[in-house]
């Protein structure tokens, strides 16, 4: 069995999904791995413990759980390195799913969802995968409002045509199931990959040092990014 672990990124611009599959005898290695990371991070700086989430966000700006290494830009990169190197032997590709926000909203905000939108759209990628490898597919994304809503989409491609899903799911196990990144360190894998993608992406660095660097970490996990579109309705 494959299992999918999703989390959404968004700017001003662009609103995405990020789908990392890992197949079932490597989940428990990429669990142990960032738990690892981890450890060693607490067991080197003050202010930092194992159980911390790892959040693409705050460990690259320094802030929340992070704000004690707001000084030790290396250590943050090192850390986000380190992160990136286990999920990239360990995971077997990603998919990015995304739209861009203006023209999204200026046709359909009335109607339809970005995050529903672009996660059924990620979701009958990550369907075709699974069907081609020939493995179901257990799906587990962090938790958002649109929840429900993106359960009751899903379980409605069975039966019939649903807005942002072209066909019906073949791989896809029961349902989506959603939970608290802070628990969640496979969901935070999913996170690490997506932010640095989406900073990448869409922000021009004024700082050659921060764009050499960024662009370095990235160099971890690119080979394993299948396939990434920005829906421009």
């Amino acid at each position: 069995m494959l299992l999918a672990f999703i989390d959404e990124s968004s700017n001003h611009l662009h609103y995405r999904t990020l789908g990392l599959i890992v197949h079932q005898d490597n989940a428990r290695l990429l669990l142990d791995g960032l738990n690892s990371v981890m450890d060693r991070a607490a067991a080197t700086y003050d202010g930092i413990e194992p159980d911390d989430e790892l959040h693409g966000h705050d460990l690259f700006q320094a802030t929340e759980r992070w704000a004690p290494l707001r000084r030790l830009t290396r250590a943050r990169i090192s850390i986000y390195r380190q992160s990136l190197e286990v999920i990239a032997e360990l995971c077997e590709v990603f998919f990015v799913e995304g739209l861009d926000r203006g023209r999204f909203q200026s046709r359909y905000a009335d109607e339809h969802d970005e995050h529903v939108t672009t996660l059924l759209h990620l979701l009958e990628k990550l369907d075709h995968y699974a069907d081609r490898r020939g493995q179901d597919l257990l799906v587990v994304a962090d938790e958002h409002h649109t929840a429900r809503a993106a359960q009751e989409a899903l379980r409605g491609t069975r039966s019939r045509a649903v807005w942002g899903y072209r066909g019906h799911p073949r791989r896809i196990v029961d349902t989506i199931y959603f939970v608290s990144s802070e628990m969640s360190r496979l969901v935070q894998a999913a996170d690490m990959v997506a932010f640095l993608h989406q900073r990448v992406a869409d922000v021009i660095e004024t700082d050659k040092r921060a764009a050499r660097a960024n662009e370095e970490l990235w160099s971890v996990v690119a080979p394993s990014m299948r396939k990434e579109r920005i829906w421009k309705p």
